[in-house]
């Protein structure tokens, strides 16, 4: 009895989730407003925190794998349509990253991703405010784009 008790406790310890530690998240954009900008590696940061756990991934400091990731692209594609009194207005918003796996200091596997939200309005009298970034569309494409980017990682 003491044996299988031993046992399902070795295999419960185990089962339990990997250990991953997230590294440093670059911006490397190099045009437009959001260049260089630290607020948006730092918010993919704590996203791809929380989708890793999501994933069932342990975060610790000190574990040998480590994911680094390098913010290469974000913009929104704007397309709008007036017809008359009536307008559509479609904003694509589209990020990418290349996240890096590295397992005891060596580079593992390197993957490239892209997330996107699509935010369509339609209006009967449109007045443009015009250039501001919708907060919850970037979160959807960040959101997005680190789910792909640990999918393909696999980290196992």
């Amino acid at each position: 009895m003491k044996w299988i008790l031993f046992l399902s406790c070795l295999v419960g310890f185990l089962a339990n989730g990997q250990e991953v530690n997230i590294g440093k998240v670059d911006n490397k954009i190099v045009l437009g407003d959001l260049a260089g900008n630290r607020d948006l590696a730092f918010g993919v940061k704590n996203v791809l925190e929380e989708v890793v756990q999501d994933y069932g991934y342990d975060l610790n400091p000190n574990s040998t794998n480590e994911i680094t990731v390098d913010i290469l692209f974000f913009d929104v594609q704007k397309n709008n349509l007036q017809l008359g009194v009536y307008g559509k207005n479609v904003d694509v918003y589209m990020i990418a990253a290349q996240a890096t796996l590295y397992r005891d200091g060596k580079k593992k596997k390197s993957v490239t991703s892209k997330g996107t939200a699509k935010s369509i309005s339609t209006a009967t009298l449109v007045i443009d405010k015009g250039g501001k970034f919708s907060q919850a569309n970037v979160s959807t494409a960040i959101k997005k784009l680190c789910e792909q980017l640990i999918e393909k990682l696999k980290i196992k």
